[in-house]
């Protein structure tokens, strides 16, 4: 079942490459295989994911299961808004409003095998910032230049009818910045990290589960608990509510756009999240989704050149709202 968009890690980390050092990482939708422009290949995912049924909930109850037709073709917008708070060294930094982004992109079914596999293709159309009287000019504009690296982003991938993801790649549009690079290498270390799917097992309103899975987001380590809860199902319609953990480990961390030879520590990484989604089971992606997701962590920074260490903690909430049509 597909749950947070990928747009929303993109979002994240196009923003933390802007706002350094990086905002901490949340789950993702729709994941992809790391590919230089004209260089693009395909892998396999690796499935490190676990599903356990906690309730098959009431009758009747069905197998959910993908079925969006060949040439089914969705236009997906996204408003993501970001509030961060951090403090270096004990001392509060002022804290300043992040501006909220928008970002739309194409998905396209392009085929659908006998076995029921699902090939989608996707095209970032359209990201911006959107102007806020109450953030620094130079805040917006950078942001907004470093978004934008988004338009032209483009790929494919295949799920199975379950919503597990089996192979993808994209491909970065001409001109991307090294740090925009690297962000996104990182974030493909394993496909399967991003998908999110149903049961095997028939379920019925009131059914619930948990996927467990071991994640490597922006180059940080952690572990994942998402638990999904089927609240109605009518026509083909499931409407889905989500509640996510992430917990991270002490942790050596290598991050993009930092001074070479800085020493990056992750003391802790906690993550919650809670939201909802409208997934009709004959489209690629929901027609409505929002979620909400709160974040806390705290790392050390040692100077190169002092050796001096400094403590970093920082507070970032998000709320990501989703809204597709059906193309003609």
């Amino acid at each position: 079942m597909k749950k947070i968009l990928f747009a929303t890690s993109v979002c994240l980390f196009l923003t933390g490459g802007t706002l350094k050092p990086a905002a901490a990482p949340v789950s993702a939708q729709t994941p992809f295989v790391m590919a230089q422009t004209n260089n693009s290949k395909t892998s396999p995912a690796t499935p490190t994911q676990q599903i356990e049924i906690l309730s098959t909930g009431a009758e009747p109850r069905q197998e959910l299961r993908f079925t969006p037709p060949a040439n089914t073709k969705q236009t997906v917008n996204i408003t993501t808004t970001m509030d961060a708070a951090s403090s270096v060294g004990g001392q509060a930094v002022p804290k300043f409003k992040i501006p909220t982004s928008v970002m739309k992109m194409d998905v396209t079914v392009t085929q659908v095998d006998p076995n029921g596999d699902i090939h989608l293709q996707f095209a970032y159309t359209d990201a911006d910032v959107v102007a806020d009287s109450a953030v620094p000019p130079e805040l917006l504009e950078s942001m907004r230049s470093t978004i934008q690296q988004l338009v032209g982003l483009n790929g494919t991938y295949i799920t199975d009818n379950r919503g597990q993801v089996k192979s993808g790649n994209f491909d970065l549009p001409e001109g991307s910045d090294p740090i925009t690079e690297q962000l996104f290498e990182q974030l493909s270390n394993s496909l399967d990290q991003f998908s999110s799917p149903v049961p095997a097992e028939a379920i019925g309103k009131g059914a619930k589960w948990r996927v467990t899975s071991s994640l490597n987001l922006s180059g940080i380590n952690l572990s994942q608990s998402t638990i999904y809860e089927l609240v109605d199902l009518q026509d083909n319609v499931a409407t889905i509510n989500v509640t996510l953990e992430q917990n991270a480990n002490t942790q050596n961390l290598t991050l993009p756009g930092t001074p070479a030879g800085a020493d990056f520590t992750l003391k802790s990484l906690t993550s919650q999240g809670q939201g909802q989604m409208i997934m009709p089971l004959n489209a690629a992606m929901p027609t409505r989704s929002n979620v909400s997701i709160s974040s806390n962590n705290e790392m050390s920074i040692k100077d190169p050149n002092s050796k001096t260490e400094t403590t970093l903690t920082t507070q970032l909430s998000m709320q990501m709202a989703l809204e597709s049509q059906f193309q003609e």
